[in-house]
């Protein structure tokens, strides 16, 4: 009897459009000759399948579905909503509560890494270069002319707990601060202002199958807007993403060294994404994706597809190892 899994898709974040692709291209590439696959849509309290056109609502209590007479309790859950509630550690507790098994970190880490300040905290103890920064809440006094003292100019101000560039501005003048953090505490109520780095922007995506941690072919990007904001990473236009990166050996091993120590260090699981400047001085770790884009033109599958690896086959192994964890 083939296994049902769910893909989950949709969310609360302003990357709900982003996450439908990737979710349809997940259900799509899933094999379906060792799966039943139900794309399951979460937006707020809407939770539901859609058969014929008609949306099936999902029962909470168990995470189940009747459809034809039938109640499926699924087998494991894809999870591929990007930002809130997928990549933040709820949907991860929830599962958990409801002993199901799912792909990706556990509800520690995806609420850990979704945290920018505090996982970038977490890291500095472990030898990870971070650039300077200076965190405020919504209850913070805020001093302009001491936030400037502390970073410089130019800054990045960008919400703490937010994904693809929602809510980030870069500020070159002083005037620009105030502006910015109020757009950034629109998304959030904690807010980290970054020194800007000077540098090549590269991202490498890490996984672990067998217990094995391995690296995927890394990408530069090199945007055509003054930097790489939510517009740009799903405009082709408005960015050159170049896989594999143009990188001395020395770089590329440097990357993949410290990616693996970062998945390693923070417990991830299944398939992430971390992100780099690096300059003469050194490489500054920017943040983790632990549910990275899967559309067509995300970047991760294009260095899954520069790796010589198969996708389907690898969603297989994420969907056995998340159960055989769980069984264990």
């Amino acid at each position: 009897m083939k296994k049902k899994i769910a893909v989950v898709t949709g969310g609360n974040s302003g990357e709900y459009e982003i996450s439908l692709k990737s979710g349809k291209n997940i259900a799509d590439k899933i094999d379906k000759n060792i799966y039943d696959v139900y794309l399951i849509y979460i937006q707020g309290t809407k939770w539901f399948y859609t058969y014929q056109n008609i949306n099936i609502d999902i029962d909470k209590n168990d995470f189940s579905l009747s459809l034809k007479g039938e109640k499926i309790i699924f087998d494991c859950v894809f999870i591929a909503i990007h930002g809130n509630p997928g990549e933040n550690g709820k949907l991860q507790g929830y599962f958990d509560m409801l002993n199901i098994p799912y792909t990706g970190c556990d509800v520690l880490v995806s609420s850990l890494t979704f945290n920018k300040n505090y996982c970038n905290r977490v890291l500095n103890t472990y030898g990870i270069q971070t650039a300077s920064s200076v965190h405020l809440f919504k209850t913070s006094i805020i001093n302009c002319e001491d936030i400037i003292k502390q970073i410089g100019l130019p800054c990045f101000v960008k919400p703490c707990n937010s994904g693809s560039s929602v809510g980030m501005s870069k500020v070159k003048k002083q005037e620009e601060l105030l502006p910015a953090i109020a757009r950034a505490f629109e998304w959030d109520n904690q807010i980290l202002i970054e020194k800007f780095i000077d540098g090549r922007e590269i991202t490498c995506g890490v996984m672990a199958i067998h217990n094995e941690i391995k690296t995927l072919a890394i990408t530069e990007i090199i945007s055509k807007k003054e930097y790489f904001d939510f517009e740009a990473k799903y405009n082709p236009a408005l960015a050159d993403e170049i896989t594999p990166a143009d990188l001395t050996p020395e770089i590329q091993a440097l990357c993949e060294e410290k990616s693996k120590k970062i998945y390693q260090v923070l417990g991830c699981k299944g398939i992430v994404r971390i992100d780099y400047i690096f300059n003469q001085d050194d490489m500054y770790f920017i943040e983790v994706n632990t549910i990275p884009g899967q559309t067509n033109e995300s970047l991760v599958p294009k260095q899954i597809a520069q790796c010589k690896m198969d996708f389907s086959q690898l969603c297989s192994n994420l969907i056995e190892e998340a159960i055989a964890e769980r069984q264990s």
